[in-house]
């Protein structure tokens, strides 16, 4: 088996090479095959920006991520697989994901699942950063093993997007990638959400576009002293009670999400080549802290590291 210069890997007998290439492109798992079936897999890699994608087609098998492989492991994303052709059962949190031609599913690469691929099939995986889904989603643990159906609605549009996305990625330029990245995601944390939100909330809005709609402001507005829950609900037009029951029905509340990002963002900007023309505290100021203090200790809980010994790394 090898890599060809498109990022193909060359269909296999040996299984055991197979997942050792999965292994290598993907995620660290397991897998098992009959051994009396002669088996045969192919995969293509290529990336959208941040996110990896990976084309499969296989004879039938079976894939585990279990505990042990997740304490080696220090990768930290949410998996997508979309069904081209046949059909799997994902198994993750207590539900299982039976999926068709065309429906999807996301995973968390740091809990325990097992995928059944019972026949041949063809699937598309991505790879995607974590803190760039939890961003558009929320809590990711909800909505693990949940079957987004692809043949009708937002679930219908999300499906035909990843699709058309990777037919024709290698014709999308390098300037054009990740704006088709953040509508693809979009579309598919849309299509999530409303499996467990309805497609109406009962507001003006539905719950998934607000929630989306909060974290393009909270992004936009990071270095802004004023950005607050109560900020971000009169931006939005909503009340800041209704705002803090949205973000505390995903899990985590708005204002915690707002002091994590912006420790992320100066976290960037520190592990930068441009930072040292910047004194520390001018970056902190620049993220939205207002005591240099607070900064430093709220950084190094974050990240087991003090500013200043970051950027004395580089």
């Amino acid at each position: 088996m090898h890599y060809t210069e498109e990022g193909r890997v060359n269909a296999t007998k040996d299984h055991r090479q197979w997942r050792d290439a999965v292994c290598d492109a993907l995620i660290d798992l397991d897998m098992n095959v009959d051994l009396d079936a002669p088996f045969q897999g192919e995969m293509r890699l290529r990336h959208l920006r941040e996110t990896l994608v990976m084309d499969v087609r296989a004879t039938a098998h079976s894939v585990t991520r279990d505990r042990a492989r997740i304490c080696r492991s220090t990768d930290d994303y949410v998996l997508l697989s979309r069904i081209n052709s046949g059909s799997a059962v994902l198994c993750q949190n207590g539900r299982d994901a039976i999926l068709e031609q065309g429906d999807f599913a996301v995973y968390d690469t740091a809990a325990n699942y097992h995928i059944a691929l019972r026949q041949p099939f063809a699937m598309t995986v991505m790879r995607i950063e974590r803190d760039r889904f939890s961003r558009l989603v929320g809590n990711v643990t909800d909505l693990t093993a949940v079957s987004v159906r692809g043949n009708s609605g937002t679930g219908r549009v999300a499906s035909l997007l990843i699709g058309e996305v990777c037919n024709e990625l290698d014709a999308i330029g390098d300037a054009t990638k990740r704006q088709m990245q953040d509508t693809m995601l979009g579309m598919v944390a849309a299509a999530l959400l409303e499996t467990r939100d309805g497609p109406s909330s009962g507001t003006s809005e539905p719950r998934y576009l607000l929630i989306q709609r909060a974290m393009r402001l909270v992004e936009d507005e990071l270095g802004n002293e004023a950005l607050s829950c109560e900020f971000v609900a009169q931006r939005l037009g909503i009340s800041g009670r209704y705002l803090r029951k949205l973000f505390a029905d995903q899990g985590r509340p708005l204002s915690d999400i707002i002091w994590d990002r912006r420790l992320v963002a100066a976290h960037n900007q520190l592990a930068g080549q441009r930072s040292v023309q910047r004194s520390i505290t001018s970056i902190a100021f620049d993220c939205g802290f207002k005591d240099s203090a607070h900064f430093s200790r709220a950084f190094r809980a974050r990240f087991g590291i003090s500013p200043r010994d970051l950027r004395g790394k580089r």
